[in-house]
Formats: structure tokens, sequence, C-alpha cells
């Protein structure tokens, strides 16, 4: 069986618990990102659905520029960068309901890499106002021929991620604080194999409509450097 029969597979595997399930509720997600010194532009379309049962299910499509067409932002000259699926599962293991746990598993495929990724996220809501949650990822990337052809090898990658969220009381903005660190099995940044992201992001709920945009602190272009660069993403959100 073929990467991309296992992919489908999965997928309808995972699925079927969550069809029948109660008040559900989900979202659409725009986004666009550029990069200033690498001058590339990446877009992706998401979609979620979340059950009353703590299960939620996240299909997503990206897309990048193609070579030769930076510095533009033409969805004619865009590359299909990929797609992936994920299922989580949200509960509260103590007396506290403000504390969470949720573990998922996300497929993804792309031209270059087939990937396996195991997490689990631990949050608390210490209020409506503030809250904070942290991640473990666990990555497996199985390389595709083309990958290969390009001298990679499989490689297994681990990420941590932190956010801090503030939503003042009587306002629709909403704040968010990201932090992220790699751990990575190949060259990444700076002549080594980790990286980090730090992500400041504002937003407006408007009913239904979340636009946002945030500004980040990434690794450069040149892996070998310890060259930064920003990037800039905005997108908006449909809630239903």
């Amino acid at each position: 069986m073929n990467m991309k029969n296992i992919y489908l597979l999965s997928s309808i595997v995972l699925m079927a618990p969550l069809v029948h399930a109660e008040a559900p509720h989900g979202y659409i997600n725009w986004q666009n990102e550029y990069y200033g010194k690498s001058h590339n532009y990446n877009d992706r379309v998401q979609m979620g659905m979340f059950f009353k049962n703590g299960f939620g299910m996240i299909g997503e499509l990206r897309y990048n520029s193609k070579e030769g067409a930076k510095n533009t932002w033409d969805p004619s000259q865009f590359n299909n960068n990929g797609h992936g699926f994920s299922v989580m599962y949200r509960f509260n293991p103590l007396e506290d309901k403000k504390f969470w746990l949720e573990p998922m598993f996300w497929l993804d495929s792309s031209e270059y890499w087939s990937t396996y990724e195991y997490g689990v996220t631990a949050g608390y809501n210490f209020s409506k106002v503030w809250r904070t949650s942290f991640r473990f990822r666990y990555d497996m990337d199985k390389a595709t021929a083309k990958s290969r052809s390009y001298g990679n090898t499989d490689r297994n990658n681990i990420r941590y991620d932190w956010w801090l969220d503030y939503r003042p009381e009587g306002t629709n903005f909403q704040y968010q604080l990201n932090v992220t660190y790699n751990d990575n099995e190949y060259l990444t940044w700076n002549n080594g194999n980790k990286n980090y992201r730090v992500t400041a992001r504002i937003g407006y709920q408007w009913g239904s409509w979340f636009p946002y945009f945030s500004i980040a602190d990434e690794k450069g272009p040149d892996k070998t450097s310890s060259n930064r660069q920003a990037l800039y993403r905005t997108g908006v959100t449909y809630s239903f």
C-alpha cells in the first residue's frame, strides 16, 4: 500500500467516530505568509470541526511561491505545498476544569515528505481574559523519491510550543504570544539543527469573523548563518 492510500485510509478511519457526535462547531481559516528576506509567499486554507464529546479534526491545504515568482502575491504562480489531516481529543483529567489535555495525531503529505506527527497539548484557562498552553510534538518525516533524489533521508524532529492569550474584557480585541523551539535531525539554522520562532498576534472578533495580523522573528534563508528575518501573517477565520 503506497503512502497516498495509507493517508486516505487513515483519514477515513479517524473520522469514523466523529460523524455522529452532538453539537458540532467549527471554523474555516485562510492565512497568508510573507518572509521578509527570502521574499516567499505561503498561503494555507484550514477547516476544523469540533464536537461535544471532546473529539476534533482539522484539514489543511497549503500553497507557496514558485521559483522565480518572489515578491509578488500571485495565486496563479503558486505551487501545491502539501496537505494535512489531524485528529485530537480534549478532556479534563483533573477536578479543576480549567486545566485540559489534548493528545493529537497529524498526517501530512507533500512532494518531498510524508510526515507522521504525535503530540500533546496541556492548557490552563485562568479566566476568560488570560489563557496559556504548552505543546510537545514529535515528527517523523519519510522522504519521498523526489526528496531522496536531493540527498535527503528519513528524519525525526521535536517541537515545543508555548502560547499566552490575552482577551481584555469589554473589547473584541485578542492578543497572543507564541514561542516555538525546534530540535531537528537536519541542518536548520546557524549551522546547527536547533531553531526558534517568536510570534506576536493581534486579532479582532467581529461576530463570526476574526481577522488577524502577526509578526514573527524567524530564521533567515541561509541555514549556515545566524541571520534572522521577519515573518508577516495576515488571515481571517470564520466560525460556525
